[in-house]
């Protein structure tokens, strides 16, 4: 089974899409805070369905990550035994049978019949059950998260979606070596491979907590200085980097890169709403709950 809902392609011609596309990137640009763009996984939602046949292939790999997104949100709250929000339940980019799978009566049939449904497709998903029985929601998280990232490079080409990718393995293994100092886990974090840093030289800066050696790759990654490892600092810098490399990206103007960097900036304006009323309460955290992660 596939993750994405199975929908027609779209007739609109691919430079007719990027237009109206880069028109709404140039609006939200223009209106900052202000922004009155519809939630993510709406916009998301209206750009899947208007990518041609072409388009769809190209962004495969990008889709389905945000596909699985969409259902690592949703097992969240199914396996903490918690209501979706109205957003997940409502959200028609997860294929149709696959909402209806992961609305078993329990937590372990759910695991069961999506590691069955799913394993075909994406090899990664084989043991999803073990996992769950071994080490809970938290694992399933994991091998989902990372899968689809590892998953997709495997797929995609050398261009933009591929760097993008990379990028998210990197910001994803940063941040969370940075979490498990603050935690004081003594276990290993497991990171994921496919990265522009290597998991092996991530490994070593975790065993002796090399704390200015983490500063200096996220500053390489950020491409600016990162003031100190609080995690807000730390995830606004790797933020930074991806924002640089989508919009260098997305200057050519019939590029695949306009609908990453658009759909980028939507999300990042819901994450720097978020990231205001966290700061003005005075708390630190990672805020990746809104992120492409």
């Amino acid at each position: 089974m596939q993750l994405l809902a199975t929908t027609h392609p779209s007739e609109l011609p691919t430079d007719a899409l990027l237009a109206r596309l880069r028109c709404r990137r140039a609006a939200i640009d223009l209106a900052s805070d202000r922004t009155t763009e519809a939630p993510p996984g709406e916009v998301i939602e209206w750009v899947y369905r208007r990518l041609n046949r072409r388009l769809r292939k190209r962004l495969g790999p990008f889709l389905d990550l945000l596909a699985m997104r969409n259902l690592v949100l949703a097992l969240r709250y199914l396996l903490a035994e918690q209501d979706l929000p109205v957003s997940l339940r409502q959200n028609t980019l997860l294929a149709k049978p696959l909402q209806e799978l992961i609305m078993a009566p329990d937590a372990e049939t759910t695991i069961v019949r999506l590691e069955s449904a799913l394993v075909k497709d994406y090899p990664f998903v084989d043991g999803l059950a073990i996992t769950w029985r071994s080490h809970g929601p938290g694992g399933v998280e994991q091998q989902l998260a990372s899968g689809i990232l590892q998953h997709g490079l495997n797929r995609s080409d050398k261009g933009i979606v591929s760097r993008t990718l990379s990028y998210l393995v990197d910001m994803r293994n940063c941040l969370v070596i940075k979490k498990y100092w603050r935690w004081q886990v003594n276990q290993a974090p497991q990171l994921t491979a496919g990265g522009s840093i290597s998991v092996e030289r991530l490994t070593r800066v975790w065993a002796i907590r090399d704390e200015d050696r983490l500063a200096t790759l996220v500053t390489k990654l950020g491409g600016l200085p990162t003031r100190n490892l609080e995690a807000i600092n730390l995830e606004q810098s790797l933020i930074n980097g991806l924002t640089r490399l989508l919009r260098e990206a997305g200057r050519d103007p019939l590029g695949v890169a306009v609908v990453i960097e658009y759909l980028w900036k939507t999300q990042l304006a819901a994450h720097n709403r978020l990231l205001r009323n966290i700061l003005a309460d005075g708390r630190q955290e990672l805020l990746e709950e809104v992120l492409l992660l």
